[in-house]
């Protein structure tokens, strides 16, 4: 039976309480796990565990094979996004990614702090000026968005790529930060800024 944990402020289904299908997700879960873990945001959504694998299964979709983006390319989506909505579970997990896929922990500190100050490529700042105007004024978005990122070199396969990363990533966030998911013990917090 589920128990009350310290992963978020509602009941949530620590690894070890999970039977039948649930672990099994966990397991598939863990085994996707750069730190073999079951992390406190998959623990705080498995009293739905429908919910829970369709989540899992798209973002696994999105982020295992991210082209015609790059693996930075999604995380850099992935980073900005959570700090623009002030996320703190998902700038400390997709920070250290980000420096992985960068092989530059510097650069992905710097990008945290504020994209448009960090070292990056035009066309990667393009990137993200996309993803943080569809974070804030989704209703806002015009053909002229689409027609830069393409001036960028973006494909149309790409463009809807980067815009259902960040989407995916709104959605992410709102669910840690609604349901005041933790960090995981062991794992850091990251300094980050605005980006608006």
């Amino acid at each position: 039976m589920p128990q009350q944990t310290t992963a978020s402020w509602t009941r949530a289904v620590p690894p070890e309480a999970a039977t039948g299908h649930l672990a099994s997700l966990y397991e598939r879960i863990r085994a996707r796990s750069s730190r073999g873990q079951v992390g406190h945001l998959w623990q705080a959504q498995a009293i739905d565990p429908a919910g829970l694998e369709a989540l899992f299964d798209h973002t696994r979709t999105l982020i295992d094979e991210p082209a015609p983006l790059s693996r930075a390319q999604a995380e850099l989506i992935a980073l900005v996004v959570s700090a623009t909505n002030g996320c703190d579970y998902c700038v400390a997990h997709h920070g250290p990614r980000l420096a992985r896929a960068l092989e530059d922990e510097a650069l992905a500190r710097a990008v945290a702090a504020d994209y448009r100050e960090a070292n990056l490529a035009a066309r990667d700042r393009v990137l993200l000026d996309y993803a943080v105007a569809l974070t804030c004024e989704p209703a806002e978005r015009k053909l002229e968005d689409i027609e830069r990122m393409r001036e960028y070199g973006f494909s149309d396969e790409g463009i809807v790529r980067a815009t259902a990363i960040a989407s995916l990533y709104n959605h992410v966030n709102r669910v840690a930060c609604a349901l005041g998911v933790t960090l995981e013990p062991g794992l850091a917090a990251w300094e980050y800024g605005s980006q608006r």
